[in-house]
């Protein structure tokens, strides 16, 4: 009893961190910026060569929704080029990606002589294109217009050498979960990376929209090539592992809340709960990966991840401390307080987001019950499927990867 009475301290203790950073401090911090978004708006004076690197594995007829509308994109185009790389799909998507260069061929198609994921994609074709920048877009992603713009004026007025955008969902009111994604995706963006994007040290910029400096990744280009975990190769949380190597050598990473792309979110509770184990993992194996590089980062910043890491640890033993001990009512109360808070501040701000990426707020209340079983079920599933290899991506996986995944979590507890 008394080592529970321990770790609801160190569980109280890490909440009031974490809170205190992202609700109180990070909005402080960006309330109080002093800069306006006149101060963000700023042309070069010559608009930089940018290339536009999509990572594609069986997306099928999407694509062509996303060649769409890079072609629509408001950029000079001599300046722009779009590089489609294929990693080998499956499904018919190579067919679709050779239409589009057909339609469109201002833009590139690349295929990769096997599967090697979207980090080694990635790194290829940066290696073969020699723009100023380079901007990382998601397959299934319909981007702004004005995108490329916003974030170029963005990182030119900063300084900074990625700058990432944020994502709505464009799918917002197909199911409940998409509606209850829909809010979590704007608390995520609004409230959680205010401190990392005041110090110009955002710990994870998302793969669906980020622009970077060439010369940047390039100096990473080596940690990208040789990734691996527990003598398993690595191919989820790609994003993450990017922006955090970025950070540890001393590149400035901010997001901007005005550059916008729209993703289809999981509408069925499988997809959701695929992503959500991936997000996992990804978050585990960062920290655990980072740790002999902690000191590289702001001091603000490696108090608010290294309590967002532990967090995630301990989390689900609490949950389950109170399950035993049949408390669980009151912390279901208290996210349930938690999450109306954030459900009314989306309410009084949806006016200002996209109409097709606007839902009820009330719907936001299903993370009360949703939140806390997913860090309670899923967390103990990553932390035993940590060396999976499969993307998890819409079509990336299929039941042979599920089969290696349970399989691979079979071993590691009969292991433990």
């Amino acid at each position: 009893m008394l080592a529970f009475s321990y770790l609801e301290y160190l569980f109280a203790a890490l909440v009031l961190v974490v809170f205190t950073n992202r609700y109180v401090f990070g909005s402080f911090l960006r309330v109080n910026d002093g800069r306006t978004a006149k101060d963000y708006d700023i042309d070069p004076p010559v608009w930089p060569t940018v290339a536009i690197v999509v990572p594609v594995y069986n997306e099928g007829e999407t694509i062509l929704r996303t060649a769409d509308a890079f072609n629509a994109l408001d950029y000079p185009k001599d300046k722009l080029r779009v590089v489609f790389v294929d990693d080998v799909s499956t499904d018919g998507t190579y067919d679709y990606l050779l239409q589009v260069v057909a339609k469109y061929p201002w833009m590139q198609l690349r295929r990769n002589k096997k599967n090697v994921g979207k980090r080694l994609g990635i790194k290829d074709a940066v290696l073969v294109t020699h723009s100023d920048l380079i901007m990382s877009v998601d397959s299934d992603v319909i981007v702004d217009t004005n995108v490329v713009r916003v974030l170029v004026r963005h990182m030119y007025s900063t300084g900074v050498d990625a700058c990432g955008g944020c994502v709505f969902v464009v799918n917002a009111n197909e199911t409940w979960l998409t509606r209850m994604q829909t809010v979590k995706y704007w608390v995520g963006y609004h409230f959680l990376k205010n401190l990392e994007n005041h110090f110009s040290h955002v710990m994870c910029l998302s793969g669906c929209l980020t622009l970077y400096k060439r010369s940047a990744l390039l100096a990473v280009d080596h940690d990208v090539e040789r990734r691996s975990f527990l003598g398993d190769e690595v191919k989820y949380g790609e994003d993450r592992f990017l922006t955090r190597k970025l950070v540890e050598r001393g590149y400035k990473t901010r997001l901007t809340f005005h550059a916008r792309c729209f993703t289809k979110a999981p509408p069925r509770m499988p997809g959701y709960i695929s992503q959500q184990l991936r997000w996992r993992r990804s978050n585990i194996v960062d920290f655990l990966t980072a740790m002999p590089y902690l000191w590289r980062f702001h001091p603000m910043v490696l108090l608010h991840y290294c309590s967002m890491q532990l967090l995630l640890i301990f989390y689900p033993v609490t949950l389950a401390v109170h399950v035993i001990r049949l408390g669980f009512i009151m912390p279901m109360i208290l996210h349930a307080l938690i999450v109306s808070v954030f459900a009314v501040a989306y309410e009084f701000n949806k006016h200002k987001l996209p109409e097709e990426g606007r839902t009820n707020g009330v719907w936001f209340l299903m993370m009360a019950f949703v939140f806390p079983v997913m860090y309670l079920c899923l967390t103990p599933l990553a932390l035993v499927t940590l060396g999976t290899t499969s993307w998890e991506t819409r079509g990336g996986g299929g039941a042979a990867a599920r089969k290696s995944l349970w399989t691979k979590a079979l071993e590691r507890l009969a292991l433990a």
